[in-house]
């Protein structure tokens, strides 16, 4: 197969960037992108010269691949049409807002040959490979993924639009089977909660600490791992690592900090992180994440191997975001109101216009009403 032929569906924030990408990789013909918002399909047109249709229906029989990027909530009916047909598949995060439907498409993928992959691009991270070289095995696992209100991806709350990323992270650092959830979470704005905390331990020991905020006045992509090797600060948004290499001497109880003299004790103080937990930052080469996680779903096809993030993969994280989902619907807020549990306040029958919005604003929302 030297030329593959390629759609992308969903002409959103995403799927302009999964076509203008796809545009530019070798032995990969970008037949068309298509989207039902006019809208969105003259903005692809204006940036890239790509045929654009109306509904992706038009380009099976003219396609070996696609990518989904449409709203998760349509992700299964898309995705499962397509694997039907042969249609190797990468699918945006997450694969599906249901675990069933999740299952369903690993079967669907099996039963028709499909390359599955899933948007977890994080995986391509290039701070990410390389502290997973220095930690060693890890133990204890800490993030934080923080945006503002973008007003993309409302049909999902946060643990299945942001928090998803982490727990693809976390569960593939972590072998053996989810043990144990806690988890609370709070809708500010819509009907979906917008801010999620997470606790998950694994069969293996680990355990990771998950927190994920869509309104957050302060942008955050961050990962602390603790490993038996070392210590990694990881700042996902601009690739780079702190780590703490611990040495063999610490790790394996070879000294008596116990019973150090006041003058080896202020020694250690003063060098903690100089020479006893050495401590520096390491650059590494930031890459495009989504232009490496096609090219890892385009070579296995090329080669029938499976991608990097597979249809399995993927199906896991939403069990666990289902995991969380569930925790945070069953938590309680009030000792004497058992009834205030889950994510939602309470809402009146009708939200007026707020007045904290410009007059011109409110007048035009008024009209639309």
């Amino acid at each position: 197969m030297s030329q593959l032929r390629v759609a992308v569906i969903g002409a959103g924030h995403l799927g302009k960037i999964h076509a203008r990408l796809l545009s530019t990789i070798e032995q990969t013909d970008l037949v068309a992108v298509a989207d039902p918002n006019q809208f969105a399909r003259n903005e692809i047109s204006d940036l890239l010269d790509v045929r654009v249709v109306d509904n992706y229906k038009k380009m099976r029989g003219s396609i070996d691949a696609a990518v989904v990027a449409t709203p998760t909530r349509f992700h299964f009916d898309v995705a499962a049409d397509l694997l039907q047909a042969g249609i190797h598949c990468l699918i945006e995060k997450p694969l599906t807002d249901s675990v069933a439907d999740a299952r369903a498409l690993v079967e669907l993928a099996e039963q028709n040959n499909c390359i599955v992959s899933v948007g977890h691009c994080e995986q391509f991270n290039a701070a990410i490979e390389e502290a997973r070289k220095e930690i060693g095995t890890a133990k204890f696992v800490q993030t934080a993924r923080m945006s503002g209100y973008t007003f993309r991806s409302t049909d999902i709350g946060v643990v299945q639009d942001l928090m998803i990323h982490d727990i693809d992270l976390v569960n593939s650092m972590f072998p053996g089977e989810l043990v144990d959830v806690r988890a609370n979470g709070l809708s500010v704005f819509g009907n979906n909660e917008d801010i999620a905390q997470a606790r998950l331990q694994f069969s293996c020991g680990g355990v990771a600490n998950i927190t994920a905020s869509r309104c957050s006045f302060v942008p955050e992509r961050s990962m602390q791992i603790f490993g038996t090797d070392s210590f990694a600060k990881v700042n996902l948004a601009n690739q780079s690592i702190d780590l703490v290499h611990i040495p063999s001497w610490v790790r394996n109880r070879e000294f008596d900090f116990d019973s150090t003299t006041l003058e080896q004790q202020a020694f250690i103080r003063d060098n903690l992180f100089s020479r006893v937990l050495t401590q520096q930052q390491t650059e590494v080469e930031p890459i495009n994440a989504i232009l490496a996680e096609q090219k890892d779903w385009l070579e296995a096809i090329r080669f029938g191997n499976q991608p990097r993030v597979g249809v399995e993969q993927g199906k896991q994280a939403v069990e666990i975001a289902q995991s969380v989902l569930d925790a945070i619907d069953a938590h309680c807020w009030s000792f004497n109101e058992p009834q205030m549990t889950g994510s939602l306040p309470a809402l009146p029958p009708k939200l007026a216009i707020p007045d904290i919005l410009p007059h011109e604003l409110q007048k035009q929302l008024r009209k639309a009403a």
